[in-house]
């Protein structure tokens, strides 16, 4: 599992620009069943009782989770590029938490930013915490914690606990998961 899941990140690790807000609105058929299918299957899972219907009713969708995954209720995950999330064995992401991979503003911003969808990667044994906001091209490190309420725009590097909006690293804590507790001598 975890080399297919690999391969299907390493194809997705480049952000691309896409149309903006205005040019979205012409789709074509194939376009409009694709976006029906993907909000039908996400309302199903938003709401479902079961952490393993949530995680079918998401790769259904093209979400590339992992083994031992944790998906709370009520989360939203991006609903015309669910193919862009990457979670990774052991992680959770709790009730709540949304996960955005595009962004697409009206044409009339361009000189301000630009539409654009970048891969979500959650790294394996990480803990989004309930009501978090991941924003598109952000890496989630391995046994990293995002606190509760957290929005994070920048990577978060493994064994970090980060908190807040914008998310702010509060400590490192990797010494602690490996029983290499440093005591400070006078």
């Amino acid at each position: 599992m975890k080399n297919k899941m690999e391969s299907n990140i390493n194809s997705f690790l480049v952000e691309k620009e896409i149309p903006y807000y205005e040019e979205t609105q012409k789709r074509t058929l194939l376009q409009k069943i694709r976006k029906i299918k993907n909000t039908i299957l996400m309302l199903l899972a938003y709401a479902c009782p079961s952490n393993g219907w949530r995680i079918r009713l998401h790769r259904w969708r093209g979400v590339s989770i992992g083994n031992k995954v944790y998906i709370g209720m009520f989360c939203f995950f991006d609903n015309l590029y669910p193919e862009y999330i990457h979670i990774e064995d052991n992680a959770s992401v709790n009730a709540g938490s949304m996960i955005l991979t595009h962004f697409n503003p009206m044409k009339r911003f361009a000189a301000v930013m630009r539409a654009r969808v970048a891969p979500v990667i959650i790294k394996e044994g990480a803990i989004v915490a309930v009501r978090c906001t991941i924003l598109p091209g952000v890496v989630i490190g391995h046994n990293a914690i995002v606190s509760a309420g957290s929005v994070v725009e920048k990577n978060v590097s493994n064994y970090t606990l980060v908190r807040g909006n914008p998310a702010k690293k509060v400590t490192e804590f990797e010494f602690l998961m490996n029983g290499e507790i440093k005591i400070n001598e006078k």
